[in-house]
């Protein structure tokens, strides 16, 4: 029974942290998977890194369209859910548990995801204008429903709005 409360404890606290670092766990709903990866106006076999991927709807999505795909989660029990559904995509995704804001994004990549608190904007922008200058090429943000002060989305489609950083 102690373990039992232990484990529910673990659980809480794993969903609720998550709330001071980005957002909380919400799905992606179906229908907007091929959204986000038309939008990224990705070519096959590009790279797409889901900032905080949840259960890896995205991830599993964009393998099945023949991108590539990594997701960035820090809650253990959405990494494991993740883990099995990738694990016949393996070759074309993945996920690790890890913090995106202390994680740099890997030198191919073309496109970025996130569904992220509006607070949490003004930190991501700056981070991404720094990895596309690090890596040196120009990086495709697609946000669900929030946007950055004083910038334009390239693209807009329902809540999704797209940004280019520029290298």
């Amino acid at each position: 029974m102690i373990f039992a409360w232990i484990l529910l404890g673990v659980l809480f606290l794993s969903w609720l942290a998550i709330v001071f670092v980005g957002a909380p766990y919400v799905p992606t709903r179906s229908r907007d998977l091929q959204l986000i990866l038309k939008a990224a106006k990705l070519k096959k076999g590009e790279l797409i890194v889901d900032l905080g991927s949840g259960d890896g709807r995205l991830l599993l999505e964009a393998a099945r369209s023949w991108y590539r795909a990594k997701g960035y989660e820090l809650n253990p029990f959405l990494v494991a859910l993740s883990w099995c559904r990738l694990r016949t995509h393996r070759k074309l995704a993945s996920v690790a548990m890890a913090d995106f804001w202390m994680t740099p994004l890997p030198d191919d990549t073309k496109a970025v995801f996130v569904f992220l608190a509006a607070p949490f904007m003004a930190r991501l922008e700056k981070k991404l204008e720094k990895e596309a200058k690090r890596i040196g090429r120009d990086i495709m943000l697609v946000s669900y429903g929030f946007g950055f002060k004083g910038r334009k989305p390239v693209h807009s489609e329902g809540s999704l709005l797209v940004y280019r950083f520029k290298h």
